[in-house]
């Protein structure tokens, strides 16, 4: 009886592992490009935190943003709606959001995966930025983040409260330390519970400004000969991109600590490419790196859609894995981290994503639905990284076009991810299959599809004539 008692025993303990819901952290960052990290081949910047979660997890070569600028592609990643479908096409708070955007902030009576994960009983935070909805006057009503299903939450760029508090001093060299800080004081308080944990990290966007001690180790690309006065673009990025490391590792050994290391699945993943050299304001911002990739911050171009996407969970999620086959989207994680937990799925008419929950295990997918982007914007930078405003993915084929049928571009992306070789002249069936499901989302999905300014998916750059000078 002893026996048979112990094993019984052994079996329900067994049973309640299997069963139990896996905790999320989610830490996204702001302008961080695809070639940014060690785990996606830079050999400069020193991220030894993130470099073991990738070590400790599953790295995705494929992973797709629903916009390459800031507030459509967090609607979309927590709506699981292509962002142009749910009216917010731009940055939420600038003058071109204002005029161009279809609704102020995103709607709280839709559906997020905040909600879904509140129900099943986590407790939901969310600590840095928002984005999504908030006013410089007092007197509008902006739904704070508690609207769209989260417990707990300290944010800007929304009208909720601030992740700052009394005596703190917020600087552009410790937000990503504050903001690491916030998540280990969510961790530490419910640790016993299931939960679901947003760190959005608001560096690597401009304006950088870090300390001598946070640069020290990058000095040697700053020219000796102005180490006096000045400090270059890479050793301000660089010192930057290791102060996220630094919070990177202070939430992984608080997980640790609390013994929920295995319990909890973390990504670490960034809202679009890096920032294009601009502006004044950006210029430090603009020594981030799209690694092989073509486009940056603002562009449809892989270079300002495709970022890192890593997952860890010990025992769960493959170790030391690279998944170069599935193309997986921000617009999926609804589906995907909801299935991956055991939680009841969105209704399928009321996402764009699917379930790719099985590649976070271990096993390829091959997407069954096609992607779709809407970028009415301009493009900054280099003439060669503004791309036209429409996009979509379907398998390996990527096709670009202005509504009005101009800059027609097509790409077969597993033999060209670099975007440098046009087929749109040689692979006319395929170029009209695209083009012709393209412009029925463009007609019939996108909300106010004509609310463009008249320099979207334009180059914008004056070709010399005779006479110009």
């Amino acid at each position: 009886m002893t026996r048979r008692l112990s094993f019984l025993l052994l079996l329900a303990a067994l049973c309640h592992l299997e069963a139990r819901q896996p905790n999320v952290v989610f830490i996204f960052c702001d302008d961080l490009g695809w070639g940014d990290l060690g785990a996606y081949g830079n050999r400069e910047i020193q991220t030894p935190h993130i470099n073991r979660l990738a070590k400790e997890g599953t790295r995705f070569t494929q992973f797709y943003v629903a916009a390459p600028v800031c507030s459509p592609s967090r609607a979309g990643l927590v709506t699981g709606r292509f962002p142009g479908e749910v009216g917010i096409h731009y940055a939420i708070g600038g003058p071109a959001g204002t005029q161009y955007n279809s609704v102020p902030w995103l709607d709280a009576d839709l559906p997020t995966i905040y909600d879904t994960f509140k129900r099943a009983g986590y407790v939901t935070g969310h600590y840095g930025k928002w984005h999504m909805g908030h006013s410089e006057d007092a007197s509008v009503n902006v739904p704070p983040p508690s609207d769209y299903g989260i417990t707990e939450s300290g944010t800007t760029h929304s009208s909720g409260p601030g992740f700052v508090r009394t005596g703190e001093v917020i600087t552009n060299a410790n937000k990503s330390e504050l903001i690491g800080k916030r998540g280990v004081e969510f961790i530490e308080r419910h640790a016993d519970e299931p939960f679901f944990l947003s760190l959005w990290i608001m560096d690597p966007h401009s304006v950088l400004d870090p300390t001598q001690a946070q640069m020290d180790p990058y000095m040697e690309h700053t020219h000796p000969q102005v180490r006096d006065h000045y400090r270059s673009s890479m050793t301000v990025y660089y010192a930057i991109i290791s102060n996220i490391d630094r919070a990177v590792g202070a939430v992984m050994e608080s997980l640790e600590a609390h013994g929920l290391r295995e319990d909890t699945l973390v990504i670490f993943s960034s809202d679009n490419g890096p920032s294009p050299l601009w502006s004044s304001g950006t210029g430090h911002a603009g020594a981030g790196s799209a690694g092989p990739l073509r486009g940056v911050k603002g562009s449809l171009y892989e270079g300002g859609i495709r970022v890192p996407f890593i997952a860890s969970q010990p025992g769960r999620v493959p170790e030391n894995s690279v998944d170069t086959q599935t193309v997986l989207a921000a617009t999926d994680l609804f589906t995907t981290l909801s299935a991956y937990a055991g939680l009841p799925l969105p209704e399928s008419d009321s996402v764009d994503g699917e379930n790719l929950a099985a590649a976070l295990e271990g096993e390829p997918q091959l997407r069954k639905k096609a992607l779709y982007w809407d970028y009415r914007f301009g493009s900054w930078g280099r003439a060669i990284q503004k791309s036209p405003r429409l996009a979509m993915r379907d398998g390996d084929w990527k096709l670009m076009m202005n509504p009005d049928g101009s800059r027609v571009e097509l790409y077969n992306l597993a033999d060209d991810p670099m975007e440098t070789a046009d087929r749109s002249a040689f692979d006319s069936i395929q170029l009209e299959a695209m083009r012709a499901q393209l412009m029925r989302w463009y007609a019939e999905e996108l909300m106010d599809p004509e609310l463009a300014p008249p320099w979207s998916g334009r180059i914008g750059w004056p070709w010399p004539r005779s006479g110009d000078l």
